[in-house]
């Protein structure tokens, strides 16, 4: 059997195991390991230790370990627990988080521990395990598909952004000449009035001048 131990536990206890009767040590040091991990942030690590690998899944605040041969792989072993994740959620929920009562799941959740190590150590479980790496190869595809679409719509909003500042920017050398514009006309209206103003005092002092002078004769 390529899996030998597999344990689910809260920041409180554990909460559901199953070993198939291997090393008593094995156990101890997952349960070792198991004491020391952060349950607050999510991850996902593997181990070798004296020929075994020692993996763990932290999600949700609830860890997830097992031990495997090293041929098992360490991929394999991250699919595994992903898996085990999953079944306990759904069958849980938030009770998982919640009880403090030590192998509280153990009754409902230690025969689906053992089912899941035997399939996944045997010739099925390299079908499952191919099943759920295609599984996970789609949802990286689809997360990639949408990271490339929002990033496409940010090209697209952004080159909107652009031509809206060139807008504004041409709007307001546009009002800036109108404004120019306005001002040279006024100032060309007022000489015109000006020359003209002038030229009818000229007109009015010449007539003045030729009338005084009849007069005068």
């Amino acid at each position: 059997m390529s899996i030998f131990y597999c344990v689910v536990a809260n920041s409180h206890c554990p909460l559901a195991e199953y070993s198939n009767g291997g090393d008593e040590s094995m156990n101890e040091f997952a349960q070792k390991l198991l004491q020391k991990l952060n349950l607050a942030e999510d991850a996902v690590e593997s181990m070798d230790f004296e020929g075994k690998t020692y993996s763990y899944r932290v999600d949700n605040e609830l860890a997830y370990v097992c031990v495997t041969n090293e041929a098992f792989g360490k991929s394999s072993a991250a699919l595994f627990l992903k898996h085990i994740n999953q079944l306990f959620d759904n069958r849980f929920g938030i009770r998982g988080k919640a009880t403090k009562l030590k192998l509280d799941m153990n009754p409902d959740f230690a025969f689906t521990l053992k089912n899941q190590m035997e399939t996944f150590s045997s010739d099925k479980g390299a079908e499952r395990m191919q099943d759920l790496k295609n599984d996970l190869d789609n949802v990286k595809s689809n997360v990639q598909e949408n990271i490339n679409k929002v990033l496409e719509r940010g090209d697209k909003i952004e080159l909107l952004v652009d031509k809206t500042d060139q807008l504004n920017s041409q709007s307001t050398a546009f009002a800036k000449s109108s404004t120019n514009l306005r001002r040279h006309l006024w100032w060309e209206n007022v000489k015109m009035n000006i020359a003209i103003g002038a030229l009818v005092v000229l007109i009015l002092v010449f007539i003045f001048l030729f009338i005084r002078g009849k007069v005068s004769k």
